[in-house]
């Protein structure tokens, strides 16, 4: 029974209007990043003087020029400030339309609450995951067709963006794609976790656009919250924001294996919570 609803919600959940309408919308805007960097690279190339001997290519790269690898376009501000929204409206508006039309409560007598709500926590996840990694991974692919993909050199750091202090910046000089791979799973997981969010906050909502909206005002909170923390010169500031770290490139302070673990921990110990034992535990409306 679990694996065949499993199959149910995950097939419901990349069958939703409300998917596609995400994935392409996420699309389109990495298609602003990708016309500002390739416009970027072909100035940056025109005015190389080849006949130094250093053309400096380590230093234009696909790495560098991708929406996640450059943090100061228009596109990827776009992107990363909305990614919340993209991620949450899937399952989160069509959560509560299953709600309100009796469609819950239907699917908890047939196949049991523990199924029911097991089965659609992992749907949410992997579809929230999904829509924001896809349009990173079009537009690194797109972007791959403009710009060549050479390893970046440490001598280039200011710009690439990526420093001896960031997160796997060993691992960015020496194997690129293994990095970029990194991150869209840490990207997947984490984003994943959001929609989730957005499906537990269905318990204490009924609007849906509240559900869907929710994810994005929390992040805002936290992503403000760091103007509030001491700060020093003799301090190595650690990146909280999840608009900021989610980036494979810092875009203000550096990225933290510790913070992002923590967050992650923290918010799946809430999505659990709301969504398979607070929901459980009371009647289904």
């Amino acid at each position: 029974m679990l694996k065949r609803m499993i199959r149910l919600e995950v097939h419901k959940a990349l069958r939703n209007k409300l998917f596609y309408a995400s994935i392409i919308v996420g699309c389109a805007i990495t298609i602003i990043a990708l016309i500002y960097n390739v416009g970027i690279y072909q100035d940056a190339f025109a005015m190389m003087n080849i006949a130094d001997g250093n053309p400096e290519y380590e230093g234009f790269s696909l790495f560098n020029h991708w929406i996640g690898g450059e943090p100061f376009s228009l596109g990827t501000a776009i992107y990363f400030f909305v990614f919340p929204l993209l991620v949450a409206m899937p399952y989160g508006w069509s959560y509560c339309e299953e709600k309100q039309c009796g469609y819950v409560k239907e699917a908890v007598v047939r196949s049991g609450k523990k199924v029911y709500f097991l089965s659609k926590y992992i749907a949410i996840f992997l579809s929230g995951g999904l829509a924001m990694v896809i349009p990173l991974v079009f537009n690194f692919l797109t972007t791959a067709m403009f710009i060549p993909a050479v390893v970046p050199s440490p001598v280039y750091c200011t710009s690439t963006g990526v420093f001896f202090n960031s997160l796997m910046s060993m691992l960015y000089y020496s194997m690129p794609f293994l990095y970029v791979l990194f991150y869209l799973a840490i990207d997947f997981v984490f984003c994943g976790l959001i929609a989730c969010f957005s499906y537990g906050v269905t318990c204490f909502v009924r609007n849906r656009a509240i559900a869907v909206i929710l994810p994005l005002f929390f992040l805002l909170a936290l992503h403000y919250s760091r103007q509030f923390l001491f700060t020093s010169y003799d301090i190595s500031n650690r990146e909280i924001s999840p608009m900021y770290f989610l980036r494979p490139v810092s875009a203000w302070a550096q990225a933290s294996w510790t913070v992002i673990i923590v967050e992650t921990v923290v918010l799946f110990v809430i999505t659990v919570f709301l969504s398979m034992i607070w929901e459980r535990s009371h009647e289904i409306y």
